[in-house]
């Protein structure tokens, strides 16, 4: 092969996608590969194949595989994993911080490279966050860090986010929690000029925090230094509306403005040099070559001011790698500059390939390049009609390919996708990059020797404009648009159809605008490729649409919280509780809840209801309510001083949404097909807890939906008092689904209540090693005693009701996860592989 960059490097990408599906799936990856070297050696034996460009393709398959297996599931000796149990106990954590200070306000996270653990000798990185702004501090230094180690926990919902594997695919097994900044004691301050880069980060830093104020200040932080801390959910729900969240982010359109504009800059200050000495620069070296070279570490300068981010020096490989090319002379090869910039980042981090910034970015380029590239070889000529809008169609044509190709991915991580993306950022990112961020940092560096930010005040028109400007294409018609998350089968065909248009788009243009040097035949393969996988896209999305004719109760896993959705058989949709957290810092309506709707195609809510408004339950419907079409809201009113509670209010009023305040003197409703009836509380019932917090509880609502001939019962957080008066006022209290008061508190759950309702599925919805210690072991035996099934969000994840026949058809979200082997046990793989594939199985059938 003359030029076996790119064969080479998508032979490597294969072997790491073979060693990721060898940790599920180990005799079949090696069967699979055993028959494909099995086939190379025979074509070569009957001389259909040539040994070496086999062997550039199988060696490097070989060597990725062993890569990521290496780099995923082996593990030193000494590896803290091995050596140390994540008790929740307070450790003693030695070692060096291996990370940039990542600040959120109150908060401050970093990488720590372990040395030891108490007194034991250890390796490894964990990841420690500290509950106040950590100063003292910074990348390089030595510390002693006194915390708790945890094991990454998350939310078990389908399509949800995988914050343990995220972790693990940075070498981070566990994380550690830190009380405040006296825990954090620095036993030895780094040096070197990676250090004083970082010093002068923070110092400029300091200077837009004491010259610019609200959302500006928090942009100019992101955009310049990588500080994304100030950014709120939702400012950036606002850049992911409008279509440009990649420019919030130091990545590599950041660097790439930052090295177009300084090229430009040299090559400029270049032409003005005196004419001779310009003619005799040029008989040394080309001066685009020169600008090359001076550009190049001017962009490792601002990756390291930037923060030296993972993600940052990928794009520095990839910037690097097109300016390489410059300086080579190679300018007509950038695809396989990109390969090589893609192989050298593999080689140094195989796990990248899951990445979703390395994704996005390389598939952005991959366009960008492939359709520049195009564009040169059609050499449409100024003279012709295309000459007054050339680039500015080059401009549009780059967007929308590179938003048709990246759309997909925006969908399966974010469910998001922007038509105004198209538009805004031919406007956008243009000024971003020509004045946001090179005003920014000139004014940044310049604090450096001022001790203040000069041009301040300019820096925050033209962030405010800037911002401004996101808010208006954000609040186009369509801008927001929330589709399910694709399965890997529908990202394959995607990837197919969009493959075949490019070809069979660049075999056309080809053949108009260069009919002499271009084959005048046109393959009929992309054509086909693309009926093929447009006419199984399009009846796999008919087929969703096609009703059930099933009522479906979903508990997806929120933590410690409470939520469920019913989803009636005409369509209909309520949604009991949402979730949340105290401090509602973790927002899990935005986060959690709000995609396993959108993964499950709701748009529109016709009932939310609010049992009581404690944060667990209330929350996360507030983001709910922001986002979604939400017809009527149901609550009791009866705690309107609750924290937070202003908040849900306001936000009902803002959207107008119909709000009722219900009690058990309410007559029955329906919806649809299913009777609601609400058993608890009556308005005269009066709490006689102590604490108003607690007597809330009891005055949650309990609602009643029957459907299909089946009673589902939800009970909120009530105890012991709030069950007597429902069995003093309320006859018949039988029920086939019991959603278990308080997440399985002692407290409620009396026997006497258990025997009325008689239950045979019981759900108990709680977080996984919650600090209440729920359920009570005593309250899971009494559901079970009385001839219940008992199921929990905390060991079986989200769990999906389906009633069928009269019959409930259960599924636990936990049981279709993948289980990976454990290499070194290999006496288990079979046993492994085997429920692996049972669980795909399950997972397709349950599709």
């Amino acid at each position: 092969m003359h030029k076996p960059i790119i064969p080479l490097t998508l032979a490597y990408l294969t072997g790491l996608l073979l060693g990721h599906g060898f940790l599920y799936f180990p005799y079949s990856i090696s069967i699979l590969l055993l028959l494909s070297i099995l086939a190379s050696i025979i074509l070569a034996w009957f001389n259909k194949l040539t040994v070496q460009p086999t062997l550039l393709i199988i060696l490097p398959c070989l060597a990725g595989m062993a890569a990521y297996l290496y780099s995923a599931a082996w593990f030193p000796s000494d590896h803290y994993t091995r050596l140390v149990t994540p008790d929740k106990a307070f450790h003693e954590l030695f070692g060096r911080i291996a990370s940039p200070l990542d600040r959120d306000p109150d908060r401050t996270g970093f990488v720590l490279e372990l040395s030891k653990v108490d007194t034991t000798p250890v390796s490894g990185n964990v990841r420690v966050t500290v509950r106040e702004e950590l100063s003292s501090a910074g990348y390089g230094d030595t510390v002693r860090v006194k915390g708790k180690l945890f094991e990454p926990g998350g939310f078990n919902n389908p399509g949800g986010f995988d914050y343990a594997g995220y972790l693990a695919r940075s070498g981070i097994a566990y994380i550690a929690s830190v009380k405040n900044i006296d825990a954090v004691e620095v036993l030895s301050r780094s040096a070197g000029l990676f250090r004083k880069v970082q010093d002068w980060r923070e110092q400029i830093r300091q200077s837009f925090l004491a010259s610019t104020s609200g959302p500006g200040s928090a942009i100019l932080q992101a955009m310049v230094l990588g500080e994304e801390g100030g950014l709120t959910d939702e400012l950036r729900d606002r850049f992911m509306a409008a279509g440009v969240t990649h420019i919030i982010s130091i990545s590599g359109s950041h660097l790439g403005m930052v090295a177009v504009l300084c090229f430009g800059l040299i090559r400029g200050l270049l032409f003005m040099m005196p004419e001779r000495f310009y003619h005799r620069l040029t008989l040394h070296v080309d001066p685009k070559q020169l600008a090359a070279w001076l550009t190049l570490p001017l962009v490792v300068f601002y990756t390291l001011l930037a923060g030296g981010q993972v993600a940052t020096v990928r794009s520095l490989v990839m910037i690097a790698a097109g300016l390489f090319a410059i300086i080579l002379n190679r300018e007509n090869a950038l695809m396989h500059s990109l390969a090589l910039a893609a192989l050298l980042i593999l080689i140094a981090s195989p796990q990248a390939v899951f990445d979703i910034s390395f994704q996005l970015s390389f598939i952005s380029v991959l366009v960008i390049g492939y359709v520049v590239s195009l564009w040169n070889e059609l050499q449409i000529k100024p003279e012709t009609r295309y000459r007054k809008i050339r680039n500015v169609a080059l401009l549009v044509i780059i967007s929308l390919s590179t938003g048709l190709a990246t759309a997909p991915l925006a969908a399966f991580y974010f469910n998001q996708i922007s038509f105004a993306g198209v538009v805004s950022n031919l406007i956008i990112v243009p000024f971003a990059g020509m004045v946001v961020v090179p005003l920014g940092l000139f004014s940044g560096v310049l604090s450096l020797f001022t001790l203040h930010l000069p041009l301040a005040g300019l820096n925050q028109i033209v962030s405010d404009i800037f911002i401004n400007m996101v808010l208006f294409f954000s609040r186009l018609p369509f801008a927001e648009v929330h589709p399910p998350s694709p399965s890997l089968i529908g990202l394959l065909l995607y990837a197919l159809f969009f493959i075949s248009l490019l070809l069979h788009a660049r075999a056309r243009l080809l053949s108009r605008f260069k009919p002499f040097s271009a084959t005048s035949r046109i393959s009929k393969v992309p054509i086909f490729s693309m009926a093929f996988a447009g006419a199984i896209s399009i009846l796999s999305l008919a087929v969703s649409f096609i009703p059930l004719h099933h009522t479906v109760v979903s508990f997806p896993d929120v933590g410690q919280g409470d939520c469920a959705l019913v989803e009636l058989s005409g369509g209909e949709t309520i949604l009991i509780d949402g979730g949340g957290t105290r401090d509602n810092r973790f927002d899990i309506g935005r986060r959690v809840l709000a995609p396993f709707l959108w993964n499950k195609g709701i748009r529109k809510l016709d009932l939310v209801v609010l049992s009581h408004p404690h944060p667990d339950h209330m929350n996360g419907l507030v983001a709910i309510l922001k986002k979604f079409e939400v017809a009527s809201v149901w609550e009791s009113g009866l705690d309107p001083d609750l924290p937070g509670y202003d908040v849900f209010r306001q936000t009902m009023r803002d959207r107008n949404i119909c709000y009722r305040q219900v009690s058990a003197d309410d007559p029955p409703s329906s919806l649809g097909e299913a009777r609601l009836r609400v058993l608890h509380p009556h308005e005269t019932f009066v709490a006689h807890d102590r604490q108003a917090y607690a007597a809330e509880n009891n005055r949650s609502l309990v609602v009643e939906v029957t459907s299909k001939g089946k009673t589902l019962l939800f009970t909120g957080d009530i105890g012991m008092e709030a069950e007597q008066d429902i069995m003093r006022t309320t006859e018949d209290l039988k029920t086939d689904l019991i959603k278990v008061p308080h997440h399985g508190s002692k407290s409620s759950s009396s026997r006497p209540f258990i025997e009325r309702t008689r239950p045979k599925i019981a759900i108990v919805t709680v977080g996984a090693g919650n600090l209440y210690h729920h359920p009570a072991e005593t309250v899971v035996n009494n559901y079970s005693a009385g001839g219940a099934t008992v199921y929990r969000t905390d060991t079986g994840g989200a769990l999906r009701v389906t009633l069928k026949n009269n019959h409930f058809e259960i599924i636990q979200w936990k049981e279709r996860i993948l289980k990976r082997i454990a290499v070194e046990k290999s006496a288990e793989w079979k046993a492994c592989e085997q429920e692996n594939l049972r669980r795909l199985t399950l997972r397709a059938a349950a599709l």
